[in-house]
């Protein structure tokens, strides 16, 4: 029998036309009206890449609608007119002489041992540099994701989540915190506002797109810049994402300031060095955050950094107990709060002492006793006895009483 070739033929579809947005038909804000990142500290319209809907960006991404802003950029849904799919950009503003989040980008994408925390880290497909008026901007280019654990809470009843919701978000912010903390990478900014839930539908996408069309965003005219009304996307039932990795830190040891202020470790407030047992302050702070309408720290005094500093200091002590000698002695900034004995002598008088679980109101029996344990093992005073995101993963208040040895993941599994 004759032998027959075949030969495979891959249909290549030409790239979708641009689409057609309104002109006219929205809200026209008064320009004297601060809106989105106007309202920002510190904000400067030449800094931002001035966006419009409706133009592609390096002939292939159009802009769709806006999806957010920052201090530091502009996000935008756009449809790439190529791959035929939805693609999210994010425009930052000119004035970044060094762009760290695409460093760590880069950085973790250079990393190819497989690990199963990696799904729930934000990836950057691609990335490129645009000319503006005012300057160059950085613009990535990331696969979209829905709403934010923030966002998803304000639409829950007393805002507070269910322990078993809680207990799902955790197991994998810990799997991607393992995979970040094995390749040296401290995120220093966990939040609920940068925890993502992946969509697993581009329906939202593109009702949004439609949205978008069939009534144009609300927005201002300053000079040649359009300043929209971010649309915000309420899907997502796919994978939580850990994002935002312009805060964050490659390496071990690192000093100065960093984090939220009100998940601020103390190591952080006392200018000691830290690691990134940082990230597990934070997230034990994140968890309470889900189960109680009471945060354990706040910003007590916004004139005042010092002030802020020494209350924030004593609620801690109030409710962890006077910090171990040890802890003291690595920074002499210490000496303005306590003596050598931990007894505190701070510029702001210590708060009645409290006890963690009189604060728990959410949790009753074994769950509450349980969550306590994990949470004593988030907020300690010295970062090297909290627990690691591995451990935390094991915990009985996430994977129940059992007398059973387990193991903790690493970069190979």
């Amino acid at each position: 029998m004759a032998s027959q070739q075949y030969s495979d033929r891959v249909t290549v579809l030409p790239p979708l036309p641009p689409r057609a947005f309104q002109s006219t038909g929205f809200e026209v804000i008064d320009p004297s009206q601060m809106v989105e990142e106007e309202r920002l500290p510190f904000y400067n319209r030449d800094h931002y890449y001035p966006m419009r809907i409706g133009e592609v960006l390096k002939d292939r991404y159009q802009v769709v609608a806006k999806l957010g802003y920052g201090a530091s950029s502009t996000v935008w849904l756009c449809r790439d007119l190529r791959e035929r799919s939805y693609r999210v950009i994010k425009a930052h503003v000119n004035t970044l002489k060094h762009n760290q989040e695409l460093e760590v980008f880069n950085y973790l994408a250079s990393i190819t041992v497989e690990h199963s925390g990696r799904v729930h880290i934000r990836q950057l497909e691609d990335s490129f540099k645009m000319k503006s008026c005012n300057g160059e901007h950085d613009f990535f280019v990331m696969t979209p994701l829905g709403m934010s654990m923030r966002t998803l809470q304000d639409l829950h009843k007393d805002s507070i989540f269910a322990q078993s919701v809680v207990k799902g978000a955790l197991d994998q912010v810990l799997f991607g915190l393992n995979f970040l903390h094995e390749a040296n990478v401290i995120h220093t900014d966990l939040h609920s506002d940068n925890l993502l839930i992946a969509i697993t539908s581009d329906s939202i996408l593109s009702k949004v797109e439609e949205d978008e069309i069939r009534s144009p965003s609300a927005r201002k005219q300053v000079g040649d810049t359009i300043i929209y009304v971010s649309r915000y996307m309420l899907g997502g039932a796919g994978p939580l994402v850990i994002c935002d990795f312009g805060q964050a830190r490659i390496g071990n040891k690192h000093s100065g300031n960093a984090m939220p202020v009100p998940y601020r470790a103390p190591e952080v407030i006392l200018g000691m060095e830290w690691d990134n047992a940082v990230d597990i302050w934070s997230l034990g702070l994140l968890t309470w955050d889900f189960l109680e309408r009471e945060g354990l720290f706040r910003i007590y005094d916004k004139e005042s950094e010092q002030l802020n500093d020494a209350h924030h200091l004593a609620a801690m002590t109030a409710l962890l107990g006077p910090p171990p000698p040890e802890f003291l002695k690595r920074s002499k900034d210490t000496s303005k709060y306590w003596d050598i004995d931990g007894k505190w002598k701070g510029p702001v008088p210590l708060p009645n002492e409290k006890k963690l679980q009189s604060l728990v109101t959410n949790l009753r029996g074994d769950d509450k006793d349980d969550f306590l344990d994990l949470l004593s093992g988030f907020l300690c005073w010295l970062p090297e006895e909290r627990v690691t995101a591995g451990q935390a993963y094991y915990h009985c208040w996430l994977r129940g009483r059992s007398d059973e040895p387990i193991a903790i993941p690493t970069m190979e599994s």
